[in-house]
């Protein structure tokens, strides 16, 4: 199984972190917390977009308009530095699309994955019919397959996945969870953030529940509901 060198993420906190897209509701407000790490949190909300952003705002990918969000990794502080940060967090959105012309092969490939991991992946999906097919010509469950597999190519710490059981079939899903506990158990992929709107998948997850409403989180800690936010 092909090694990848380690990094250490170890801590994320927000101080006083508000975020709101214009002309819809806020999404937080003046929150301060310490996220769980080593272990699976699944995000909710009654919004569904709500969840979303937080797994954005968490991957890097958009950054708040108030407070600080801070990575214990060195050198990474309030998104200074965005390249090491993706060293360390990968992430699946739904909205991140490739060209629909890419071949597989190349898609897989800018992963900046070194071959020996692609490979191994390809093995372990039964992926090299694909390889020199283009993206448009997947069915949906294996374009997401793919989309899924990128962030995970380079073991990164922790991995952020928007509703990776929805469009693909319990196999395929189960597959995937088992792909990701093989690199768990080397030290990789510490610590995973998700929505999962779909109710069959939830029996898989041994996970903490997260939730984001009224620009509050709320933390689901054995069994009692935490609040957390700044006053």
């Amino acid at each position: 199984m092909a090694q990848i060198k380690q990094s250490a993420l170890d801590h994320i906190q927000f101080e006083n972190v508000s975020f709101q897209v214009e002309g819809f509701d806020t999404v937080l407000k003046s929150v301060d917390l310490d996220f769980p790490m080593d272990q699976t949190v699944v995000v909710q909300s009654s919004n569904p977009s709500h969840a979303v952003h937080l797994l954005q705002i968490l991957a890097g990918r958009q950054e708040p308009q108030a407070g600080k969000v801070r990575w214990s990794e060195a050198g990474l502080r309030d998104l200074e530095d965005i390249g090491a940060l993706h060293e360390v967090v990968g992430c699946y959105f739904e909205s991140q699309r490739p060209s629909p012309d890419i071949l597989v092969s190349d898609l897989l490939k800018s992963s900046m994955a070194n071959e020996s991991m692609i490979q191994e992946a390809v093995e372990y999906f039964s992926l090299r019919r694909h390889l020199n097919k283009k993206f448009r010509e997947l069915k949906f469950e294996t374009q997401k397959l793919v989309l899924m597999l990128l962030p995970t190519l380079k073991t990164p710490q922790m991995l952020i996945l928007e509703d990776p059981a929805v469009g693909v079939s319990e196999k395929v899903f189960l597959n995937y969870l088992d792909w990701i506990q093989l690199w768990q158990r080397q030290g990789h992929i510490r610590h995973i953030y998700m929505t999962n709107n779909h109710p069959v998948a939830a029996r898989h997850l041994g996970a903490t529940s997260l939730f984001v409403e009224d620009g509050l989180i709320y933390l689901d800690d054995e069994n009692e509901f935490k609040k957390i936010v700044h006053f």
